[in-house]
């Protein structure tokens, strides 16, 4: 009787064991399949294929729906497709889960700030600035002039994305802003300066075509201006550039 029992006991510690590993193992399972499935959706969405994008990473959420990760890159595809109320959704989901991470509170600055809200933007850069591992402070000081930029504070923006270029003197958007700021300052030398800097490392955008045409024509420049002018239409037809520069020319 005494060994039956023992028996018994055994065979339960058993089964249960075993039914402990399986879920186990169907656990880890799905956490990799959603690790797959989310390294495909950031894939996609820095390919700009934004419905496949959602697809993978809506399914990594569902085979993984603790994954701060993953609440991040669904933000990032909202702001992407100019969807801000489910961005700013995913991106709180995300700072619940992991509310300590810098690269996503340095990424829900700029969507802040995209949104005007300011003041809250500011708050969460201060708190990536605080941080002593971050490693890319450079770019959250360009986040910082971009977004005092966009609020018209040319002061501010300039000091910032100097800052930036002190870290790390390769950030061509930094150089192409500050480029721009100067400007709009009138100061024509040190935008040369910068937009050649930018040129030499960067391939032009709409933003830099347009900045190079009316620098040129500024300065003097008439045929090179004619240059940025043609590749400006001819490379970025649909850009809001290029309307300007249309309408500029229809004067």
């Amino acid at each position: 009787m005494i060994k039956k029992l023992i028996l018994a006991f055994l065979m339960s510690i058993f089964l249960s064991a075993c039914t402990y590993s399986g879920s186990d193992m169907d656990s880890e399972q799905s956490a990799r399949a959603a690790d797959i499935n989310a390294r495909l959706g950031v894939g996609y969405l820095r390919q700009g294929k934004y419905d496949i994008a959602k697809e993978k990473l809506e399914k990594a959420l569902s085979q993984d729906p603790n994954n701060a990760d993953i609440y991040h890159y669904l933000a990032e595809l909202y702001r992407r497709v100019d969807e801000p109320e489910l961005a700013e959704g995913y991106y709180q989901r995300a700072l619940d889960y992991n509310e300590n991470d810098s690269a996503l509170m340095n990424n829900y600055s700029v969507f802040l700030c995209g949104q005007k809200k300011y003041k809250e933007a500011n708050k969460y850069f201060n708190k990536v600035m605080k941080d002593p591992v971050y490693q890319r402070k450079d770019l959250v000081y360009e986040n910082m002039g971009l977004c005092a930029k966009s609020q018209g504070n040319l002061f501010l923006a300039e000091k910032h994305l100097n800052k930036a270029l002190a870290m790390n003197p390769r950030l061509p958007n930094t150089i192409l802003n500050l480029a721009q700021i100067s400007f709009d300052k009138q100061q024509l030398k040190q935008a040369d300066f910068h937009f050649k800097r930018y040129v030499k490392m960067a391939q032009h955008t709409p933003q830099s075509l347009w900045l190079g045409y009316l620098l040129e024509k500024q300065i003097g420049n008439k045929n090179q201006a004619v240059s940025y002018a043609t590749l400006l239409k001819g490379k970025f037809p649909d850009s809001r550039e290029t309307k300007l520069l249309r309408k500029l020319e229809a004067k």
